[in-house]
């Protein structure tokens, strides 16, 4: 695929993603606000459930800092997918009417919740200055963990919503996946509590780096990532992003007809 394509089209990408803030929030009594309440109120069951009940390690810090840095990062990758994998169905019409790059579905669903994203990182630095934790420059890194997780999301958005058009089993099983992915993520903890011995099969998963990078962006030094288990979730978000482009381009042709 071309990019010199993709940016002749982005006029139909930018009325896709405002389609799409509108749909979301349109008819809702908090609007935006939704996308602060539901990362909080699960960072806050997190705190209490892993920080209090389970007595896991708080490093000197309040438990909700810990947790919401990665639930907001994890909102963003899960509201992603569960869009990304039934965009081609969703918007079936325009891939039987319209002759435009269809990469640019699951694309759109990559940046959903931008929006979402940034008002829980003002949220956080709230937090931040209520606990007067020091502010330095790891904050400027975290538009290189935004970009990772827009290729992620475009990774996995790529194969769910490929495979989505051939078995519809795939918009059953998404939820489930991602229910399970929030307690097998770096989410309610960090990697240090995961054993040794695992440790590297477990930085597979791609959100482990993005996870444990966002921590250390807001929270300093004393999270600093692991080099080892970023370089492995770096290699898996590129296998899982360059195989889900070929995938895709492998059957794009096929999606007007079997749709």
């Amino acid at each position: 695929m071309k990019l010199s394509i993709l940016w002749q089209s982005r006029g139909i990408l930018f009325h896709l993603i405002k389609r799409d803030i509108l749909v979301t929030y349109k008819q809702t009594l908090l609007g935006v606000f939704w996308a602060i309440l539901k990362p909080l109120i699960m960072a806050l069951v997190i705190a209490f459930v892993f920080g209090r009940l389970g007595n896991f390690p708080s490093y000197g810090l309040p438990y909700i800092l810990i947790a919401l840095p990665a639930l907001s990062f994890w909102e963003f990758f899960s509201s992603s997918v569960n869009r990304g994998s039934i965009c081609l169905i969703d918007d079936r019409g325009l891939i039987t009417r319209i002759s435009f790059p269809r990469i640019i579905l699951p694309l759109n669903a990559s940046l959903r919740n931008t929006l979402g994203l940034v008002i829980n990182l003002i949220v956080i630095i709230a937090f931040m200055f209520h606990y007067k934790i020091p502010m330095t420059l790891n904050l400027l890194m975290i538009p290189l963990v935004y970009f990772s997780t827009i290729l992620l999301n475009f990774g996995v958005n790529l194969w769910l919503s490929t495979i989505n058009v051939f078995y519809r089993d795939v918009m059953t099983l998404v939820p489930f996946l991602l229910r399970a992915g929030l307690f097998i993520s770096p989410v309610a903890f960090t990697l240090e509590s995961v054993p040794v011995e695992w440790r590297q099969i477990y930085c597979l998963n791609p959100l482990v780096g993005i996870i444990e990078s966002m921590r250390f962006c807001v929270l300093g030094s004393s999270f600093l990532p692991d080099s080892q288990c970023l370089i492995i979730s770096g290699i898996s978000l590129i296998c899982l992003l360059l195989s889900g482009l070929f995938l895709f381009g492998k059957y794009e042709r096929k999606f007007a007809d079997v749709i």
